[in-house]
C-alpha cells in the first residue's frame, strides 16, 4: 500500500521511532521469559516493569506522530495487543502457575488456562473502552494481579477466588481507570501509579520483606485506583468507544 500522500520523511521517521518503542516489548518480554525460566522473580518483574512503562506511554507518542495517518498499512495497534498478550497476560500467568499458590497442580493448570482464555474476551472486545475511556470489564491486568499476590503473600484460597472473580469480571459492566487516558482526576491518577510504581517495585525488591512506608503507599495509591473504578461502575454508561 503507498503511503499516505501528506507524510513527510521525517513525519516518517517519527512515525517508525513510535512503532520501534512499541516493538520494543517484545524484547522486554523475552527477557521476562527467560527470567522467570531461571527463576529469577525479580529481574522477571523489572524487564516486566520496563514493559509496563513503555506501554503507558507508547500510545500518547502514536498520537502524537499520527501513526495511522503516515504509516497507514503497518497497524501498531495489532503490534500493541500482541505485546501486551505476552507481558500484561501470559508471562503473569505462567508466573502465577510456576511461582503462586493455586491450590493442587491439576486446579493451578485449570486457572491458567481460564486466565488466558477469558483474557481474549478483552482484547478481541470492540468495546473495551467507555467513551470516556475508562476500561470495560477487568482489563486483563493479570500482571497486576500477580504482583499483588506475589509481594502480599496470598495464600491459595484466596487466590484462588480470586483468579474466578476476575475472570467473571472480564465480561462484566465494572469500569477500571486508565491513568493516563481518563480526564477526570489525570493528574491525581497519574501521581498515584507512579507512585505504586515506585512501591511496587521496592516491594518486589525486598520481597519477601514487607516495609511498611512501601506497604502505606501500595495501598493508599492502589485504594485511590479502587475507589474510582468503584465510582465510575456505580455511575455506569452503555456508551463505548
Amino acid at each position: 500500500m503507498p503511503l499516505a500522500p501528506q507524510s513527510t520523511s521525517p513525519q516518517r521517521a517519527a512515525a517508525w521511532f513510535v512503532h520501534a518503542f512499541t516493538l520494543s516489548g517484545l524484547a522486554w518480554a523475552t527477557l521476562a521469559t527467560l527470567a522467570l525460566i531461571e527463576g529469577d522473580y525479580t529481574a522477571m518483574w523489572l524487564w516486566l516493569g520496563v514493559a509496563l512503562v513503555v506501554d503507558s506511554v507508547d500510545g500518547t507518542m502514536a498520537r502524537k506522530a499520527r501513526v495511522k495517518e503516515v504509516l497507514p498499512w503497518f497497524d501498531g495497534g495489532i503490534v500493541d495487543i500482541a505485546v501486551d498478550y505476552l507481558t500484561w497476560t501470559f508471562i503473569p500467568a505462567l508466573f502465577m502457575y510456576l511461582a503462586l499458590p493455586l491450590g493442587p497442580k491439576p486446579l493451578a493448570l485449570a486457572l491458567v488456562i481460564l486466565i488466558l482464555v477469558s483474557s481474549m474476551f478483552c482484547y478481541a472486545n470492540q468495546h473495551w473502552k467507555s467513551s470516556d475511556y475508562y476500561f470495560v470489564g477487568f482489563p486483563a491486568a493479570w500482571n497486576i494481579v500477580a504482583v499483588f499476590m506475589y509481594v502480599m503473600g496470598t495464600g491459595a484460597l484466596f487466590n484462588v477466588i480470586a483468579v474466578l472473580v476476575l475472570a467473571v469480571l472480564t465480561l462484566t459492566p465494572t469500569y477500571y481507570t486508565h491513568p493516563f487516558r481518563v480526564k477526570r482526576f489525570m493528574a491525581v491518577n497519574i501521581a498515584a501509579i507512579t507512585l505504586w510504581l515506585a512501591a511496587t517495585a521496592y516491594l518486589v525488591a525486598l520481597a519477601p520483606e514487607r516495609p511498611l512506608w512501601a506497604l502505606i503507599a501500595f495501598w493508599v495509591t492502589g485504594g485511590w485506583f479502587a475507589l474510582t473504578c468503584a465510582w465510575r461502575t456505580i455511575a455506569g454508561t452503555d456508551q463505548h468507544q
